[in-house]
């Protein structure tokens, strides 16, 4: 059975506008924000780090090395 991961929250300040219209487009998705929010992170995490330095803290599975 796979592990659940560790949930932290993370605060963001964004511009009113910025806020109310991603809150609207979700909403017409059907979708959550902090899904979105996820998804877009860990995309830019993946094309910006550099090579190696994440393998060093996580296995394949994304679970923390002793």
């Amino acid at each position: 059975m796979a592990r659940k991961t560790r949930t932290e929250r993370l605060t963001l300040s964004m511009e009113e506008k910025l806020k109310r219209r991603f809150n609207t487009v979700c909403t017409w998705k059907g979708i959550n924000m902090s899904d979105v929010a996820h998804e877009l992170i860990e995309k830019w995490v993946e094309e910006n780090a550099p090579p190696g330095l994440l393998s060093q803290e996580e296995d394949s599975d994304g679970n923390k090395k002793s």
